[in-house]
């Protein structure tokens, strides 16, 4: 059996998997270190500097020294798949409580899972892949990251509280050592022996908890993210190897018995000082799709928000869907119902709701569309 306790290198890669560097500021972004308007600003500031990412940020006063010195010191485990399910540390949680903690499922579609596993035997994760909210592989994931939690199996040391104090230099190398030994005997958390010890304050363990606790979501959401992309792989190198001949179309998200295909989306959000006094911004026929379902169930159309937009748009009306849709900047969903097995044309079109901080010029399009089965 491979031994993983050490850091994977470009050699294990060659072996059966890829270096994907998890990116600094997507880190801080999905560990909720920063927001993503802190990111956006960070790096249109750094178009115009030669500092570096993290520096930009701590100078900005959205990003503690402390947490910038530690996530630099981990980056290098969101990059491997092994890596980040061994970041998980704290309890044991539930698959559906580590689902929501990424932010790969919201709370109504795990409800929505729940209500169709009472009507059937199987278990939580398989009617999330049934329903086409996750797929396999990123089941795999959440399910080894699940198991590291709250159990003795050897995870990334980098991300226990006490190894997340010496880095951040409130406690000594010498004295987690010692504090190690003493936990032994007592059985008690590292925490509560360290300030019995007197090594450190309790303020000092409970920044430490939120520190790992931010750690361990951003590297929930990297394990999920790469096993993502290991699927997109496979089908990749099944398309290169000849072994599918079919002509592969690129499609926003293509999914067990249902697809969406984009015959045209505008490219940006263009805002105005007239569309800011007017309060919303509102663009006929921006999206032009193209939907599949053979599922008599019918299938969700997901809109999620792109991240950077959230200080531009506080609400979205969507119409072309033979009723309006309202959600919020972070996106929503809507049950469709199934239409026949020929392909749907659908023209959509949207109010953009501006927010207070909203300022004029061109955005990325802040909307991301996807089909999901029901």
């Amino acid at each position: 059996m491979k031994d993983y306790s050490q850091k994977p290198n470009r050699e294990d890669c060659n072996l059966g998997c890829r270096l994907r560097k998890r990116l600094l500021g997507q880190i801080l972004v999905d560990g909720e270190f920063i927001s993503p308007g802190d990111l956006d600003a960070a790096i249109d500031q750094q178009k115009h500097t030669n500092e570096l990412l993290g520096q930009i940020l701590v100078r900005m006063g959205v990003l503690v020294p402390k947490e910038l010195q530690v996530v630099l010191f981990v980056q290098e485990d969101f990059a491997f798949p092994k890596d980040t399910v061994k970041a998980a540390a704290g309890l044991r949680k539930l698959l559906g409580e580590l689902l929501i903690q990424a932010r790969r499922i919201t709370p109504e579609q795990l409800e929505l899972a729940l209500s169709k596993q009472l009507a059937s035997n199987e278990k939580l994760g398989e009617v999330l892949v049934r329903l086409g909210l996750i797929s396999e592989r990123e089941l795999d994931a959440v399910l080894a990251f699940q198991r590291h939690q709250g159990s003795e199996v050897a995870g990334a040391e980098q991300f226990r509280l006490g190894q997340i104090l010496v880095a951040t230099d409130h406690i000594t190398r010498e004295q987690l050592e010692d504090a190690l030994v003493k936990q032994k005997i007592s059985r008690k958390k590292i925490g509560e022996v360290l300030v019995e010890a007197g090594y450190a304050e309790p303020h000092h363990i409970q920044f430490g908890l939120n520190l790992q606790r931010k750690l361990v979501t951003a590297a929930l959401i990297a394990a999920l993210s790469l096993a993502s992309t290991e699927n997109a792989d496979v089908a990749h190198a099944t398309e290169s190897t000849g072994t599918n001949r079919a002509r592969v179309t690129v499609t926003a998200r293509v999914l067990a018995h249902t697809s969406i295909k984009f015959l045209y989306q505008a490219p940006e959000l263009v805002v105005t000082n007239a569309d800011i006094s007017r309060g919303y911004v509102e663009i006929h026929d921006a999206s032009r799709i193209e939907l599949k379902n053979n599922n008599p169930d019918g299938y969700m159309l997901v809109f999620e928000g792109t991240n950077g937009q959230v200080n531009l748009v506080k609400e979205i009306q969507v119409q072309g869907l033979g009723r309006e849709v309202q959600i919020d900047q972070y996106g929503g969903w809507i049950v469709l119902p199934n239409e026949g097995l020929a392909p749907i044309t659908k023209d959509l079109s949207y109010r953009f709701v501006l927010s207070e901080k909203a300022q004029p010029g061109s955005y990325m399009w802040p909307l991301a569309l996807s089909v999901r089965p029901m």
